[in-house]
């Protein structure tokens, strides 16, 4: 019975003393989550480069925004334009038709302009010519997708720019004192998440390019098909006269 007794009290105090270790290794842990990820020293410790890195990631998002609106097939070539050119072809008037396109500045409208104007020079001409137009037409389209191109070249340059300083700044504060070892580390940690941020806005800005790449070739080509069917309808009225 006294056996059993002393069991009993080695039991609950291993239980006891289980319960109070993890729980001050909850504590610990949280302490040092909350020192090593403060945002606000990280920040500060190279706040040029992660504030041109906000910058950029924020001109990537307003770039993709603008350009979501814009490469739309209802934008560039809507139905009552399709209709009303149809019409004015049909009808061979070209004058209206041309006016008409004038009147509205669209991608579409831009190369059925250029396809009644080069109308009397064979269907190959009309083609190349409308071609040429749409290449001409959206060159402000591609400029813009290449914006983000160039933010996820320079975003990684950045993030690891202010890895190479901050690590400079390490290793010449552990040459001044040698017993620095801690705050060589923190240092490193700190450099290092400049380039961890550098490379989450270029993965950020290659998924905004490849996005409005699909988006703006799907566009174009929806555009295009519908133009050279009107130009092939205006070279066969020709023929027919």
């Amino acid at each position: 019975m006294k056996k059993f007794k002393i069991f009993k009290f080695s039991l609950l105090f291993l239980v006891f003393t289980s319960k109070t270790y993890a729980a001050s290794n909850k504590v610990l842990l949280k302490e040092k989550l909350t020192t090593t990820l403060n945002l606000k020293e990280i920040f500060f410790a190279s706040p040029v480069i992660y504030s041109t890195l906000i910058i950029l990631s924020v001109v990537a998002f307003s770039i993709w925004m603008y350009c979501i609106f814009t490469f739309r097939i209802s934008k560039n070539m809507s139905p009552k334009a399709i209709n009303d050119l149809k019409n004015y072809l049909v009808k061979k008037e070209f004058s209206k038709a041309t006016t008409y396109c004038h009147s509205s500045k669209t991608l579409f409208t831009n190369l059925i302009s250029t396809g009644i104007h080069a109308k009397d020079h064979g269907p190959e001409h009309i083609s190349n010519s409308m071609k040429a137009q749409g290449s001409r037409f959206t060159t402000k389209f591609w400029q813009r997708i290449g914006l983000l191109n160039d933010i996820v070249v320079v975003a990684p340059m950045l993030g690891l720019l202010g890895t190479v300083i901050g690590m400079f700044y390490a290793f010449y504060d552990i040459n001044r004192s040698i017993d620095s070892i801690a705050s060589l580390f923190d240092g490193l940690g700190i450099a290092i998440g400049t380039t961890v941020a550098g490379l989450v806005v270029a993965i950020i800005a290659m998924i905004f390019h490849a996005t409005l790449k699909f988006r703006l070739i799907k566009m174009l080509n929806a555009v295009e098909n519908e133009a050279v069917s009107m130009a092939n309808l205006m070279f066969c009225k020709k023929r027919a006269k």
